[in-house]
């Protein structure tokens, strides 16, 4: 079970063939990928993504065809076995690019399935593209013991510059702390922000007008076409919370609108991430043996403030 989403990374990493955008405003067919993170520099979009040393995809333009680039590792750093030592090799996890003072820099998780035993690490380059990534260490992490699990980082910056990190899956839910600026640690209180018996994860915060919105995948990943992931939503006036869903129902109590669920064809859409007015994230292909495949759809907000997207086919 361990291996499950290193598995699902290696059939993704299989089908990364250069392919064709049906529709410029909505892409369909789209390469291999798994827990996928968007960054957008002009004509050039990046994604990385679950895998060996954490997968890297490039696009010149806009996403109508990718190339693959070197991973991020080579080689696991000391400190991971360390942190989790059930893991093992280069299996990386749900990472999240961003920039942050003229550098690229991406948050990534290691774990194994099934356990909270877990860490979430940051690397640093020059650009999304380079290849000279270090290692920059332990950001959060967590034990058996403890009610969260240290997997699925997100930054967020707000207006004010002030940077946070959310995480978490399954045992007590989604958790929220804000990182110094100067270090990428977390400084402060941590707080939980979501949380659902049946499964909750992957968190993504961002900032639309007076509201901040949390995206997170419900239920289950990792079962091809059987997996039972769907994206929704519920929103805050302060990163902090509490959210509430359209209905008003708080995301601690099992609240939430529905964003985005499986179609006929592409099934347990879920982990993802939003840049540039576009959420990228990742679907079982049930065409192609449910091999997830990296899907991207335009966000448009509503005149009452909530996010749509066109639904899978």
């Amino acid at each position: 079970m361990r291996a499950m989403r290193l598995l699902w990374a290696l059939a993704a990493m299989l089908a990364l063939l250069p392919c064709a955008r049906a529709d410029a405003a909505e892409p369909q067919a789209q390469p291999g990928a798994h827990d996928p993170t968007l960054l957008i520099q002009g004509e050039r979009w990046f994604v990385f993504t679950t895998g060996p040393g954490l997968p890297r995809l490039e696009s010149t333009d806009q996403g109508q065809t990718w190339r693959r680039l070197p991973p991020v590792f080579s080689a696991a750093p000391a400190w991971w076995l360390e942190a989790v030592p059930g893991h093992r090799g280069l299996d990386v996890w749900a990472p999240k690019l961003f920039r942050h003072r003229g550098r690229s820099w991406v948050l990534y998780a290691i774990s194994s399935f099934g356990k909270n035993r877990s860490a979430i690490g940051l690397a640093s380059s020059d650009g999304p593209d380079g290849s000279d990534w270090r290692d920059e260490g332990l950001v959060v992490q967590s034990r058996a013991e403890d009610d969260f699990n240290a997997i699925d980082p997100d930054l967020f910056v707000d207006d004010d510059g002030r940077l946070w990190l959310s995480y978490g899956s399954f045992w007590g839910g989604l958790r929220l702390t804000e990182l110094d600026a100067d270090t990428l640690r977390p400084i402060g209180e941590t707080r939980f922000i979501a949380r659902r018996k049946g499964g909750i994860e992957a968190p993504t915060l961002v900032r639309h007008g007076d509201w901040v919105y949390l995206f997170a995948s419900y239920g289950l990943c990792c079962k091809g076409v059987d997996s039972s992931y769907d994206i929704r939503v519920g929103r805050a006036r302060s990163v902090t919370g509490p959210y509430l869903d359209r209905d008003g129902r708080d995301l601690m109590d099992g609240g939430a609108t529905p964003l985005l669920a499986g179609g006929t064809r592409w099934k347990g859409p879920g982990h993802q991430d939003v840049a540039g007015g576009w959420l990228v994230h990742h679907a079982y292909d049930s065409q192609h043996g449910g091999r997830p495949r990296l899907r991207l759809k335009r966000l448009d907000w509503s005149a009452d403030g909530w996010p749509s997207v066109p639904q899978e086919d």
